[in-house]
């Protein structure tokens, strides 16, 4: 017997064969060439940024006020590199911190009475810095009729041994009052800058 329902006979179809790998296989490859063609890129532009571009100083430097109004003030937040002899500070309490810098007629702590440079290629020893710098900033000429009693105390800035080593040899002198303010300079007229 023959059943009439059945369909009709159709050809095979051909076995599925797995796709090639190599398609996929080279986009992935492009994919990280573009990644690693991105990341040196950005690379250079780093190192040319950073170590080609030359960095100018000036930019950090903070302007004096040629003609300072009522409260005196010449310069604020004034970094301690570029403070000059005989500048007069309010508000100071560590010759490594910014300073306002102020007339010495208006009230004031402290003042930078001296800076020296120091000699040599070997660095000396943090206690013989310190004993150095002590003598140098005591020698300092102050003005006899400035004042001076117990009150004031000296302060300095020197190198440190690693500051030494990229060139430092500056030592800073500062005479500040541990209590009130003065107005006046405590250098005489004929040294102060």
């Amino acid at each position: 017997m023959v059943e009439k329902d059945l369909p009709e006979p159709q050809a095979a179809l051909p076995p599925l064969q797995p796709e090639s790998e190599k398609p996929k296989r080279q986009i992935g490859q492009w994919v990280l060439l573009v990644i690693a063609v991105l990341a040196l890129s950005a690379a250079v532009v780093f190192v040319v940024l950073r170590f080609i571009t030359p960095t100018t100083p000036e930019a950090n430097t903070v302007e004096r006020n040629e003609s300072p109004g009522l409260d005196g003030v010449i310069a604020a937040s004034i970094p301690p590199e570029q403070l000059v002899l005989g500048d007069c500070l309010r508000g100071f309490d560590s010759p490594l911190s910014p300073q306002t810098v102020v007339t010495c007629d208006s009230s004031h702590n402290a003042q930078l009475i001296g800076t020296f440079e120091l000699t040599g290629d070997k660095y000396p020893g943090s206690n013989e810095l310190l004993t150095e710098s002590e003598s140098l900033c005591k020698s300092v000429s102050l003005d006899p009729s400035a004042g001076l009693d117990s009150t004031w105390t000296y302060h300095f800035s020197r190198p440190s041994e690693s500051t030494w080593s990229q060139g430092d040899r500056q030592v800073s002198c500062f005479l500040g009052l541990t209590e009130g303010n003065v107005r006046n300079s405590l250098l005489p007229d004929n040294e102060e800058s």
